[in-house]
């Protein structure tokens, strides 16, 4: 049983994460302006494998398990779920709105304990109330239109049900990998193969490329290299379903980015939302906060 302290880490680390992640997709969007969403997958990963293949070649050789290889085939599952994922939610933006693709994606914070009832992990009431909440706060941030259904929905959805997996996957071996290793293999895997993509579908050139630098390396440093660490490293104390549901705040912070950063203003309705996001996530953890008192 986990402490009240190791909790707190963890749930530091994933709040962190979601800080990054959602001021990242302000930089995706502004990156978006000058080269393709494959190209964009592309470089940000390249980028992302070379920082992690100088750490596994001179920077972490002492860590443990670094050369450990026995686990490096979920290292490429996981590669091969985020290139997807990736892509379908940056293809899925040329199709839906903002408003939409947030709430849409939203939705893994339903499909990991869904998808967790196969591996026979269990989430508890509390959390499962925080979900509800949570999923009511995120309609009303993203103020939809539920009139119409677009096919960019479709692909958000899809890339639902692939982060739900991805952090289903990641709770079951960060206590057993290194990470450096996993990161390493698994954005190098990302970056294969969205690279054949870009080569076979999108063209780009220097200056274009030079535009989107400062986004480029906005999510391949922050987003890819500490964002997904930090979830690694909290995953190993925290449940996969509070993981989800703390992560999912990036919403508010994308909603946060956006205002700052896009001059995109929110509406009262739209603040009582990111109220009742925070809320779930309070209620996820009111048994480990009772426990401390």
């Amino acid at each position: 049983m986990l402490d009240f302290k190791e909790i707190l880490k963890a749930d530091l680390l994933l709040i962190t994460t979601a800080v990054i992640w959602g001021f990242a997709f302000v930089f995706q969007t502004l990156g978006l302006e000058f080269i393709g969403p494959i190209t964009f997958v592309f470089f940000r990963f390249l980028i992302a494998s070379i920082i992690f293949l100088v750490l596994f070649k001179f920077g972490m050789k002492n860590e443990s398990k670094l050369h450990d290889s026995s686990l490096d085939y979920y290292s490429i599952i996981l590669g091969i779920i985020m290139v997807i994922g990736m892509l379908f939610q940056q293809i899925g933006l040329q199709y839906t709105t903002v408003a939409r693709a947030g709430f849409v994606t939203s939705l893994y914070i339903i499909f990991v304990p869904l998808l967790g009832l196969f591996l026979s992990i269990k989430t508890d009431l509390l959390t499962l109330i925080g979900i509800v909440v949570a999923l009511i706060g995120f309609y009303l941030l993203a103020n939809i239109n539920p009139e119409e259904f677009l096919f960019g929905d479709l692909l958000m959805l899809a890339s639902s049900v692939l982060w739900a997996s991805h952090v289903l996957i990641i709770s079951r071996i960060a206590r057993l990998v290194s990470i450096v290793r996993v990161m390493t293999i698994q954005f190098v895997t990302v970056a294969v193969i969205s690279g054949v993509l870009m080569l076979l579908y999108e063209s780009w050139s220097i200056n274009d490329l030079a535009r989107a630098t400062y986004s480029l390396l906005f999510v391949a440093i922050l987003s890819s290299c500490l964002g997904f660490s930090f979830q690694v490293l909290a995953q190993r104390k925290a449940p996969p379903s509070h993981s989800a549901l703390i992560l999912s705040t990036e919403a508010i912070f994308a909603a946060l980015g956006g205002w700052l950063i896009l001059n995109q203003n929110l509406s009262g309705l739209e603040i009582f939302g990111c109220l009742l996001i925070l809320l779930g996530g309070i209620i996820s953890q009111a048994k480990i906060f009772k426990k401390a008192l």
